[in-house]
C-alpha cells in the first residue's frame, strides 16, 4: 500500500521510493522514466496482477483522462521535481 496523503511532508520520497511487487517491482516514480514507473503503466492499462487505475475503470468510464496522463508522464519526464 502506498500513503498518498502528503501530512508529513513525504509524498514525494514515498513515490520516487516506493516499489509495486504486483508490477514487475517497478518504482512507482522512475525520474526521467515514464516506461519504468507503474504510475504511469497502470493508468495506462494494467500492469503484471494489477489492473489498470482507478480500479475498474474502462477506457469508456471513470478512467484516468489521456490528457492528464500526458501531463503525468511529462513530469516523469522532467524528473518527477517536487
Amino acid at each position: 500500500p502506498l500513503t498518498l496523503a502528503d501530512d508529513d511532508g513525504m509524498m514525494h520520497t514515498r513515490l520516487l521510493n516506493t516499489r509495486v511487487e504486483k508490477c514487475g517491482n517497478l518504482p512507482v516514480v522512475t525520474p526521467g522514466n515514464p516506461q519504468m514507473s507503474a504510475l504511469i503503466t497502470l493508468l495506462k492499462g494494467p500492469c503484471g496482477e494489477l489492473p489498470r487505475m482507478p480500479y475498474e475503470c474502462t477506457p469508456d468510464f471513470d478512467c484516468v483522462p489521456d490528457n492528464y496522463i500526458a501531463a503525468i508522464e511529462q513530469w516523469v519526464l522532467n524528473g518527477a521535481p517536487p
